[in-house]
């Protein structure tokens, strides 16, 4: 069995909802958590993966202008941080109703959760926002409501008990 102090092989993904989807919010909170942050697309298409986008954006700061401007557009952003630290990288989910979900994924030592505990309400601080909650490989929704049912279940079910059995029962010895 892993010793409860160590880093596990995945990465727990802390989610918060923000009515915040403007520019600057988005610049403070890229700068707050990833300073040196490196973008994992080459380019930005929309709607997103698309064959025939209407829109190719260049980089991350026109996306975000653009999402910034037409609200009602899903889109997803991923940043890496290269820096050496717990914390791995800042993905952005623009959702098809004008809001903004946050997203940070880091190191956990999972079931010993103090790392994503400590980064999930740094990012309920700086977002202004209670609703969240924290995953494990998994990615957000792109819509307000289904984040508020998902959010709220992961809340009854203190902390999603049911998805960290699975990861305990999936656990290399």
């Amino acid at each position: 069995m892993k010793n409860k102090d160590e880093i596990q092989g995945y990465y727990a993904d802390c989610y918060v909802l923000t009515g915040k989807r403007n520019y600057d919010f988005i610049i403070q909170l890229l700068d707050y958590f990833t300073p040196n942050r490196r973008e994992l697309a080459d380019e930005y298409e929309v709607p997103q993966y698309s064959d025939n986008p209407i829109e190719i954006l260049k980089n991350a700061d026109e996306a975000i202008k653009y999402l910034c401007k037409n609200k009602e557009i899903k889109h997803t952003l991923y940043w890496e941080n290269p820096d050496k630290t717990e914390m791995k990288g800042l993905e952005l989910f623009f959702t098809d109703d004008k809001y903004l979900i946050c997203g940070i994924y880091c190191d956990t030592k999972f079931p010993n959760t103090e790392i994503e505990d400590n980064y999930f309400k740094k990012l309920k601080d700086i977002c202004e926002s209670e609703q969240g909650y924290i995953a494990y490989e998994e990615p957000s929704v792109h819509n307000s409501k289904e984040f508020i049912e998902i959010a709220k279940n992961w809340e009854l079910n203190n902390r999603n008990e049911d998805h960290k059995k699975f990861l305990l029962n999936n656990q290399k010895d």
